[in-house]
């Protein structure tokens, strides 16, 4: 279903975000993100300029984990970064290894990679990244305990439970489908 039709109005920037996840002939998984900033004017920066239409942004980053999500290593590069400075940073994500996607993993990643050490737009993405590892790793998990045939038997991963409206622990959802989750008010 499309949104509300909006206000007139005009393009200024265009963010496109690109995840993929494979899995590795060694069963490890890589989770590769790209983003790519455009802007539909020229821009000038300090010292540089990009007509329009011309990326200001264009960076990826490969995370590589094992089926436990921890990261075994992670890779950045910037084909096209807003300073020619940027790309200074791309060894710095290296630090990621030995990291798991789960409970705090933002905050780790910032503690690693944030502030002065990494790249703003990249620590941003690395939040949709472990989004996207999770959803891929869980989906190739043979013990499976979420769809259990009896709900009674359903079991939810560690972190599941508030971790969004339909998982709250008191929703029907929960309720229905995994009861033993159920938490009422």
């Amino acid at each position: 279903m499309p949104l509300s039709p909006a206000a007139r109005r005009t393009e200024v920037h265009t963010r496109t975000l690109e995840l993929h996840v494979y899995r590795r002939e060694d069963d490890l998984f890589d989770i590769e993100g790209h983003i790519v900033d455009v802007k539909p004017i020229s821009t000038e920066f300090h010292n540089s300029q990009r007509s329009a239409g011309e990326p200001v942004h264009d960076l990826r980053l490969r995370l590589t984990v094992d089926c436990h999500l921890e990261v075994t290593s992670a890779e950045a590069k910037m084909d096209v970064g807003a300073y020619p400075y940027c790309a200074g940073v791309e060894p710095n994500f290296s630090a990621l290894a030995g990291l798991r996607i789960g409970p705090g993993w933002n905050r780790s990643v910032r503690e690693r990679v944030g502030g002065g050490r990494g790249c703003t737009h990249l620590v941003e993405m690395l939040a949709q990244m472990a989004t996207a590892a999770l959803q891929a790793v869980w989906s190739e998990d043979d013990g499976d305990s979420e769809n259990a045939s009896d709900p009674a038997d359903r079991q939810l991963r560690d972190g599941m439970i508030n971790s969004c409206y339909t998982y709250r622990g008191n929703s029907q959802f929960v309720k229905i489908h995994f009861p033993r989750h159920f938490q009422p008010d």
